[in-house]
This record gives C-alpha cells, structure tokens and sequence, in this order.
C-alpha cells in the first residue's frame, strides 16, 4: 500500500490521483466505444464527461465529509485536498448526474441514450478507481481477525492507520494498522463483475435507459453489502444500522426493479397486442 508512487523532495504523485485518471480514461475509451457504436459524435461524449467530473468531485467530497465529520471538524482546510482521497459514490453520482443533465439538456442529446451509453463506462471507472482507494488507506472495512485481513504501515498516515491510533486501538509508536477487511477490492472485483454483465447485455436491452437502471440496480445491491462491512463513524449511521448510502441503495434497488419490470411488461404486452389482431382478421375472413 503506498499512498504516494513518487516523491521528490517537495512533488508528491498520489496514488489515488493516478488510479482516478487511469479509471477515467478507462472509462472513456469504452464510453466512446459505445458513442461510436450509437453514431453519437464523440467530442459532445468528452464535453459531456466534463460536466459530469465537475459534479462527481464536488457532491462525492460533500458526502464523504458528511459521513466522516470527525474527521473535518478540526482541521477545515483539510476538505479541500480531494488528492489524499475521500469520496463517496452516490455523492458522486448525485453531482454527476445532475452535471450531466444539465449539460444534455443544453445539448438537446437524448438523456436515456446517453446513460446507456455511460453506465459501462462508469461501472469500470469506479472499479480502477477503488484499487486508488487501497492504495491510499481509505474507503477500508472493520477490523478482522480473518485470512483476508490487510495492515496499512503508519507511512505517509493512511485513514486505515490514523483512524485507530485516533480510537486507541493501537498505540502511536506502531508500524501498522490491525488487520482490516479490503473493501476497497472486493468493491473492485464486484464492480468489474458488473461491467461485466452491462457489457455483455448492451445489445440486448429491453428499452432504453434499460442498462443505467440496470446498473443503479447492481450497483445499490453490492453497496448495500459491502457496508456492512466497512468503517465508518457514528455520523453515517441512520438508527445505528445503516449508512446513509444504504438507505439510497435501498431506494436504487427497489427504483431499478420496478422500472424493468413495468418496462418488461409493457414491451411484452406492445408485442402481443399485434398478434391478437392479426389473429382477429383471420378469423373474420
């Protein structure tokens, strides 16, 4: 785990800003991908991705400063360094989202196209983009005794390490961190999976807009998991259970689940009605 890839004297290469660069390239080379399939010029896909970043950086640090307020409330300028890490998906995709309607909505693009064509794209960004988390000590789970367990070393203070010495759970004068879970990879290969299947299914939708509502549905249920068994402060616990992106996870998963499924039926029933009256005039002849 190394939070920084280089440093000379006083430049310092974060790890997490180069795996967010390699997730976003990534993410474009398949995004344009599908505009080129879709005959949608790719410049307004690369405008669009613009938008959306701007968005993304600033709703993903609001609630991942939210969540973890302990953190901040002592130390207010640290909020603003997004290089050393902290941000949470649904904050992210909330300011994306909304950067990306607005500028679809100047473009006068086709909205349900276009998040078809992104979700891929967005599914394999955030993969790349949790290994940056690893790297850099956040986004880590609760303290494990089991095989899968990861010490961060005290370098450079990862949150995995600082969280604990914080909490008196190790002492300051400690080389590592207890063993925590790696959600930060199991949130990679999950995410991979899911890309996976949206890659696999994109010529197959049931209607448009079907892959982003798909993708809304596989992302909510894997976050909905996975932070069971993440760290988090009191702050982002709603009754104690759960956090607040399972709460939103909740609400994607039901979302997504009654969207295919009237979608589903409403596509299967506009095939059917025309056999019924084809099958009408043959029996009037």
């Amino acid at each position: 785990m190394h939070r920084y890839l280089l440093v000379i004297k006083d430049f310092s290469l974060p790890a997490y800003g180069v795996m967010a660069v390699m997730g976003y390239l990534v993410g474009m080379f398949f995004i344009m991908k599908e505009a080129k399939r879709k005959k949608i010029e790719p410049i307004l896909l690369q405008s669009l991705t613009m938008w959306i970043i701007v968005g993304m950086l600033i709703g993903a640090r609001i609630w991942y400063v939210l969540e973890n307020w302990d953190q901040f409330s002592s130390n207010f300028i640290s909020i603003f360094k997004l290089w050393e890490g902290g941000m949470v998906f649904y904050g992210g995709f909330i300011g994306g989202f909304l950067g990306g309607f607005l500028f679809v909505k100047i473009a006068k693009l086709p909205l349900s196209e276009i998040m078809d064509i992104v979700a891929p794209g967005i599914a394999i960004a955030i993969a790349i983009g949790r290994i940056g988390c690893f790297l850099n000590g956040c986004c880590y789970g609760k303290v494990t005794d089991s095989c899968i367990g990861v010490s961060f070393p005290s370098r450079w203070l990862p949150p995995a390490y600082l969280d604990q010495v914080q909490k008196g759970l190790i002492s300051q004068e400690a080389q590592r961190s207890l063993p925590v879970i790696p959600t930060q990879l199991i949130s990679t290969l999950n995410l991979l999976i899911i890309f996976a299947i949206l890659w696999k299914v994109r010529k197959k939708r049931v209607f448009k807009g079907f892959l982003f509502t798909l993708f809304l549905g596989l992302y909510g249920l894997h976050r909905f998991i996975i932070d069971f068994f993440r760290q988090y402060s009191e702050n982002a616990l709603i009754l104690k259970y759960l956090t607040l992106s399972q709460v939103l996870s909740i609400i994607f998963m039901i979302t997504s689940t009654l969207v295919i499924m009237f979608s589903y039926r409403k596509d299967k029933n506009q095939k059917v009605k025309p056999k019924l009256l084809k099958n009408n005039k043959e029996t009037q002849k």
